[in-house]
């Protein structure tokens, strides 16, 4: 009975991990592309004068755009946290399958 629980847990874990790195590659691409989309408003803000209007609120935008880095900073790490917790308790199936698997095929001789 623990063989197949360890199989489904593991089934399960792997699935949880697998989606897990999916988000942080999406998060990743979102970073990137909020990188760049701060780079490109720094290329235009020199354009204009720093007093003027237009260059405050492309100064409001690139600090959205930081917040925005920075909170996707803290959900990266949160998610990499996760995906070396599911690693760990994948392994931890697999020493209990693997245990399972031993005990089932041994055979004692009294």
């Amino acid at each position: 009975m623990g063989l197949f629980i360890g199989i489904i847990r593991k089934r399960y874990l792997m699935m949880q991990k697998s989606t897990a790195e999916w988000k942080l590659q999406l998060i990743t691409q979102a970073k990137l592309t909020a990188q760049n989309s701060a780079n490109n408003l720094i290329q235009i803000g020199t354009d204009y004068e720093a007093d003027s209007l237009i260059a405050k609120k492309l100064q409001q935008r690139q600090y959205k755009l930081k917040l925005l880095e920075e909170k996707l900073d803290r959900q990266k790490s949160t998610l990499e946290l996760q995906i070396k917790e599911y690693a760990q308790e994948i392994e931890s199936c697999n020493s209990m399958i693997e245990a399972n698997i031993k005990s089932s095929f041994s055979y004692s001789i009294s």
